[in-house]
């Protein structure tokens, strides 16, 4: 079914079953929506719930069922018959209750737009809550302004975060004894290092394990222990969970972790964790790095090894050049910080983590240096400050 939208029509008694509203309305939900973007329902018949505001006088059977629903509240205005003026109502209506609506109103395209919106901020937030993330052992100990509470992030975005023990980890990746040939093909032209391979592989599939046993959209891991416990990394393997859509974040950093849940939410697809290695302050550059990324946020990429400790595999990929949004949601829950800019080109510097794009921001760095959200930031393509802005107004 394209876009379930479930229609809640509001008039006033006095106008009964008048049949010039249904057919006023059949014309307007043909004009804002004349490719068939939208499935409407009935109500109760599923779907994203729209008031659609027919008349004055219905202010009334709002504030009668109004409880059924969860916030924000969408009303979806026509310009006639004092739609506009019972919308405004019932928007007061709600913020002196402390909760939060919105009028749809304008153009059909305006309209159209505004609509297709509140479906991908309402896809996003179901996709959010009531999902898990896992933490791998304890976050890394440099991440020393990185904690949050399990309990806060649960109430503002509905993502339950389960602790792992890291020996449950250990032991999976013991209990794989064998890697599919195919998956092992799929690197042949990467890497001539048959054994580092198999082993980052069956961290990959460990790592997958887990997260099916415990039913878990991703997860961030405590990795630099993997260097001395396996003499191996999970850059391939984090990789690979974020081709296919499980956010696998490192070192522990839940709020990068719930900011890449985000992102996958919103955007459809993992984005780039990365952290900085230069600034520019007079031209707005930096330079952002890390030893893995999704694997289908590149347009290729080499097996190198990584970065810190030469051992195992470090992704070095180049991206897209191209508008790109960098953000991160405060530990606390509370604020996000955004900028928007266009990496503009990628680099090989040898002390450097091995995937390396220089950015040029839109506004200053001092946004970053002056009050930063640790150190890991995440990358998205395209510009989405406003639209990021208007998601955690929307979560509330």
């Amino acid at each position: 079914m394209k876009n379930p939208i479930s229609l809640i029509p509001l008039s006033s008694v006095l106008n009964g079953q008048d049949q010039a509203l249904v057919q006023e309305m059949e014309a307007f939900l043909s004009k804002i929506d004349p490719r068939g973007d939208f499935t409407f329902l009935s109500e109760g018949e599923g779907g994203v719930p729209l008031f659609y505001v027919q008349t004055g006088g219905s202010e009334p059977g709002f504030a009668a069922r109004y409880q059924n629903y969860q916030e924000p509240y969408y009303f979806l205005v026509t310009g006639t018959r004092n739609s506009l003026a019972a919308s405004l109502e019932m928007l007061s209506f709600l913020q002196q209750r402390g909760l939060r609506g919105k009028i749809i109103m304008g153009t059909p395209e305006k309209i159209h737009d505004e609509i297709c919106e509140y479906l991908r901020f309402s896809n996003a937030r179901a996709e959010l809550r009531g999902s898990k993330m896992g933490v791998i052992g304890a976050p890394s100990d440099w991440l020393i302004a990185s904690h949050v509470d399990k309990h806060v992030v649960q109430a503002k975005l509905g993502i339950e975060i389960l602790p792992i023990d890291y020996q449950e980890f250990m032991d999976e990746i013991e209990a794989v004894k064998e890697v599919p040939e195919a998956l092992i093909h799929r690197f042949k032209d990467k890497t001539n290092r048959q054994e580092d391979l198999i082993e980052s592989l069956k961290i990959y599939l460990a790592l997958k394990a887990l997260c099916s046993r415990h039913g878990l959209s991703g997860f961030t891991l405590r990795c630099f222990d993997l260097l001395n416990l396996k003499h191996q990394t999970s850059c391939l393997a984090f990789g690979l969970l974020n081709e296919e859509g499980i956010i696998a974040g490192c070192e522990g950093d839940i709020p990068a972790m719930l900011t890449m849940a985000v992102a996958k939410a919103l955007f459809g697809y993992a984005p780039f964790m990365a952290n900085p290695s230069r600034f520019d302050m007079e031209t707005n550059t930096a330079v952002y790095a890390h030893c893995t990324l999704p694997l289908n946020f590149v347009k290729s990429y080499t097996l190198d090894t990584h970065f810190e400790s030469g051992l195992g595999f470090g992704i070095k990929g180049e991206i897209e050049e191209g508008p790109c949004t960098c953000f991160k949601i405060s530990p606390d829950m509370t604020a996000l910080k955004c900028l928007e800019g266009n990496i503009v080109a990628n680099h090989n510097y040898a002390t450097f983590c091995r995937t390396q794009i220089e950015v040029k921001f839109s506004s200053s760095l001092n946004e970053i240096t002056d009050h930063p959200f640790g150190n890991h930031m995440i990358f998205a393509f395209g510009h989405h400050k406003e639209a990021l802005a208007r998601f955690f107004a929307f979560l509330g």
